[in-house]
């Protein structure tokens, strides 16, 4: 019988010296992971917190920022002009102040840096809704009125009420990530509403999802809403088109209400209702602030970071920001919005719309 473990034994040194080389190689590359990093932790340690902060803020610009001529801004030039200001200001407000104004070479509405203890105020995040200052005639018997959801326990950046029979009346503060389900809500006690009007005033923008699903209420499902287009375009630009997230739709009459404070996704949702020819403007021109955002960093001290990554277009294709959305019917004081829009919906006959154009 052959006897296996002696006809192993000239074998042996030779199974250990490969598994001595095995263990030597994986050595080797833990060490040339390991200290670099650790070389570049010690570097790091001995970093003030304004080195620290400056070099995330310009780093992640340089490689995320979505134009990469930066709009004609010699960005690092700029980046290494400001690098004393940040790194030896004197507080916290002081190196806030100088990258503030370092962002502000790039001339986009999007790019941002927040201090610390300030993340929660980013515009992008939905903000509170603010009720309707009274100022005359329907505005004031609206600030009146008690609002539908005025018992309910929801967010306050959707609000809605009957201002005359058969018209609806929905003010929308902001886009936050829960107004699918808010805004389907509110969709559900006007349904019946023959028309309704969209304010949109004031409405800073938010998440790109929101915006779709509101779309979707109005707008068939698939329908272009808006179109982004990244830095690197190793892919097709990335679409964004209405949805059935809400679970409602009206097809009833729409006027939407836009000013100089209409923002980011608001803008995109107007313009997209006004392409389709669903809905008729009514106000001021919009602010022209739309871009896409899908970094937002925590720096080293806290602060926030929010760097613009895509290029937003309208569904025909043309760029809003610095462009804005102009309405179809131009009306420039304020308290005279409402009750303008109110006056085309209740007396089709005697058009206010028809004479401003």
């Amino acid at each position: 019988m052959w006897d296996w473990e002696r006809a192993s034994v000239p074998y042996q040194p030779i199974h250990r010296r490969r598994l001595l080389r095995r263990r030597l190689l994986v050595l080797l590359i833990v060490a040339a992971i390991a200290l670099p990093y650790a070389a570049y932790r010690q570097i790091r340690a001995h970093e003030s917190i304004g080195q620290r902060v400056f070099d995330e803020v310009a780093t992640t610009v340089g490689l995320r920022y979505y134009d990469r001529d930066f709009h004609g801004a010699q960005w690092y030039a700029i980046a290494d002009s400001y690098r004393p200001l940040v790194v030896n200001a004197p507080s916290t407000a002081a190196r806030y102040e100088a990258l503030r104004s370092m962002l502000a070479q790039l001339h986009d509405s999007h790019t941002a840096v927040f201090p610390p203890g300030y993340a929660s105020s980013v515009t992008e995040r939905p903000n509170s809704f603010n009720r309707l200052k009274p100022h005359s005639g329907i505005e004031t018997s609206l600030a009146r009125i008690e609002s539908r959801n005025g018992d309910r326990d929801v967010p306050s950046s959707v609000d809605w009420k009957m201002i005359a029979p058969g018209i609806g009346y929905l003010k929308l503060a902001s886009f936050p990530d829960s107004i699918a389900g808010m805004f389907g809500w509110a969709m559900g006690d006007l349904a019946r509403s023959r028309a309704l009007i969209l304010d949109l005033r004031g409405n800073p923008g938010g998440l790109v999802d929101s915006v779709d699903a509101v779309a979707g209420v109005f707008l068939p499902a698939g329908a272009l809403i808006s179109t982004g287009t990244r830095r690197y375009h190793f892919f097709s630009p990335q679409r964004f088109v209405a949805t059935r997230d809400a679970g409602v739709t009206y097809h009833g009459r729409l006027i939407v209400l836009v000013d100089a404070t209409t923002r980011s996704g608001a803008e995109s949702l107007a313009r997209a209702l006004q392409y389709y020819n669903r809905a008729t403007l009514v106000g001021t021109h919009t602010a022209g602030q739309v871009l896409g955002v899908d970094v937002e960093i925590a720096l080293a001290d806290g602060g926030v970071l929010r760097v613009a990554t895509l290029d937003m277009q309208a569904p025909d294709g043309v760029r809003l920001e610095g462009r804005g959305v102009q309405p179809d019917a131009e009306v420039a004081d304020a308290r005279n919005q409402l009750p303008v829009a109110l006056a085309e919906l209740e007396d089709s006959n005697t058009c206010p719309l028809a004479r401003l154009r």
